[in-house]
């Protein structure tokens, strides 16, 4: 199983909902889907050759948000049993089909249409946001960078950006660290490394994260020590997916 998050810039934008219309959808060409036995404790994505998808114990929402990118507060309605009913998920990619992250999200959205019958539509809610801005004394900690493949790694309490820029940064670390929208309006231009050191919450009577740094400051407060950042609290329109319709797939 994977033990770390390793994010990818490449999957930052949103993918394409209505593919299914399309003469010629990218497609799995083997795909196994049975329901998970027992009590598994890991739930996620097992480590696959480039393109295929290999699942354990993960719920048809979970596909959802991964087919098209989006946070658990993104997708909305559907049957109880999206969240209930766990999967055991194979999918493999024709010889010779492009292997990248986004052709696998693609696929993905395939499957959930040919297997679950997942029909989806978009919506705009109104929710709570956060607006990336300066902090007293700001920025700081930020190196120009000047080549290199925009990326980012983090392991739940550091985290190493690389030719990030602040909009890179808002849209996709912040937003999934929050759980929130994050629109940058820093008015910092360019792109750079960078690191930042946190304390992560741990849940209600849970012990603190043994492999986290220690004294390092919460997140909010290393973001505004650390880089001179800070994420000002609003409400804003959120596009958001509504799943219309969805079956239980049959036995394969």
């Amino acid at each position: 199983m994977m033990t770390r998050t390793e994010i990818s810039i490449a999957a930052l934008l949103l993918l394409p909902l209505a593919i299914w219309g399309q003469a010629e959808r990218a497609t799995f060409e083997v795909v196994s889907i049975k329901p998970t036995e027992g009590r598994p404790v890991n739930s996620g994505f097992r480590r696959a050759s480039p393109g295929t998808l290999n699942a354990t114990n993960v719920t048809v929402r979970f596909l959802i948000q991964y087919a098209y990118d989006l946070r658990e507060d993104q997708v909305t309605g559907g049957p109880a049993w999206l969240d209930s009913e766990r999967y055991e998920v194979m999918a493999k990619p024709p010889e010779g089909a492009p292997t990248t992250e986004q052709a696998k999200r693609l696929r993905v959205q395939s499957l959930l249409a040919d297997r679950f019958h997942v029909v989806l539509h978009r919506a705009t809610k109104e929710m709570p946001v956060f607006v990336l801005v300066l902090a007293k004394n700001g920025p700081k900690g930020m190196k120009p960078s000047t080549q290199g493949e925009p990326d980012w790694v983090t392991n739940g309490h550091h985290l190493n950006c690389h030719n990030c820029s602040m909009a890179m940064f808002a849209k996709g670390f912040l937003a999934g660290q929050t759980g929130r929208n994050v629109t940058d309006r820093s008015g910092i231009a360019g792109d750079f490394d960078f690191t930042l050191d946190w304390t992560p919450d741990a849940p209600a009577g849970a012990p603190p994260d043994a492999d986290a740094a220690a004294g390092q400051p919460p997140f909010f407060l290393a973001l505004q020590e650390q880089l001179g950042l800070k994420l000002d609290p609003q409400r804003g329109p959120v596009e958001v997916l509504v799943i219309d319709r969805a079956e239980k797939p049959s036995a394969n």
